[in-house]
């Protein structure tokens, strides 16, 4: 090994100097910045998860309330023709009866509960109904929507829709 090299070994083998004070904060820099990257994206997937919850939530009490309907007799009240609300007074279903925390507190069904969450259907006798194709006679056209806000205030709905056919021994 000659002098020129043992003395440049030598050199970078006592190099104690360490970082400078521009490298730490560039590095620490570099790590904020990825830092605000994964808390941002947390909180996307956070809020993500909220709506899904809530759709989630809705599309289950639609189905539900399809499901009551669909049990019903054909001739029965909740299924005449026209628009019908679980905040109706006269109504078979209400928002005491529906089996939703209709405010978010935490009690199903409590007394005199109101809130963001709403359903309503729509009944369609189609006897006589004209259409491309037309529907069957001895049917009716049920549509349930679930109205309900959002913590922003939005007012957000899901409607499920279904024909339901007279059976044959209902009169």
């Amino acid at each position: 090994m000659s002098k020129k090299q043992s003395y440049r070994k030598l050199m970078i083998c006592n190099n104690n100097q360490g970082f400078t004070l521009i490298e730490i904060m560039i590095a620490m820099v570099i790590f904020v910045v990825g830092m605000l990257s994964v808390a941002a994206m947390q909180t996307g997937a956070t809020k993500g998860n909220n709506t899904a919850n809530r759709s989630t939530r809705a599309f289950t009490w639609c189905s539900d309330r399809m499901e009551v309907l669909m049990g019903l007799p054909y001739n029965d009240p909740g299924l005449d023709e026209g628009e019908h609300s679980s905040t109706g007074d006269a109504e078979i279903i209400t928002q005491t009866t529906d089996g939703i925390d209709n405010d978010y507190d935490g009690q199903i069904d409590e007394v005199g509960e109101s809130g963001v969450v709403t359903i309503t259907w729509n009944v369609v006798d189609n006897d006589g109904v004209t259409g491309s194709p037309p529907p069957p006679d001895n049917t009716k056209s049920i549509a349930v929507t679930v109205f309900w806000r959002t913590p922003l205030g939005r007012q957000k709905s899901l409607t499920l829709n279904t024909i339901r056919a007279q059976n044959a021994t209902a009169s």
